[in-house]
């Protein structure tokens, strides 16, 4: 009886870790801002590395749920850029996330996000809006765009 209430315990204090975690990833989240200029590799997949099988650096650094980089036509990084994920095409629905790109075109969150089966991203600049016609229920989207299609980029 006695390792019953010890294991009964044990989750009890599991699940309290676990849940203050949460808690703390949603009401002060890791995210890029405007005028930040600590991310790197501008264009690469963050996360093939942010994600919870990276190196111990990288996990303390965060492990990004949405991740990517923009960039201007003439290949320089967009450091204007606001990032949005919409629950219906053309802005409709619920906004789901807003975030700015950094100094470096990176933009990124570890906080958990709920993609409700797809999104639509759109990325805005100074009035000039881009958006993704199609649903996406991933977070990474530089594992395909510089990859298999084009950048992401928008002056």
């Amino acid at each position: 009886m006695k390792n019953n209430y010890l294991l009964l315990l044990f989750f009890i204090v599991l699940l309290s870790i676990s849940c203050s975690h949460y808690e703390q990833l949603m009401s002060d989240p890791e995210e890029s801002e405007q005028g930040d200029d600590e991310s790197h590799n501008a264009g690469k997949n963050c996360g093939s590395c942010h994600n919870k099988s990276g190196n111990e650096a990288v996990r303390e650094a965060g492990w990004w749920t949405i991740s990517g980089t923009v960039f201007k036509s003439n290949g320089k990084a967009q450091d204007k850029a606001i990032i949005e994920l919409w629950e219906k095409p053309g802005k409709q629905g619920k906004l789901i996330k807003r975030l700015e790109a950094d100094e470096l075109g990176n933009f990124y969150t570890n906080q958990i996000v709920d993609f409700n089966g797809g999104c639509y991203p759109t990325i805005n600049v100074n009035g000039l809006s881009k958006e993704m016609g199609q649903a996406f229920n991933g977070g990474s989207c530089n594992s395909c765009h510089g990859v298999t299609t084009s950048k992401l980029e928008i002056d």
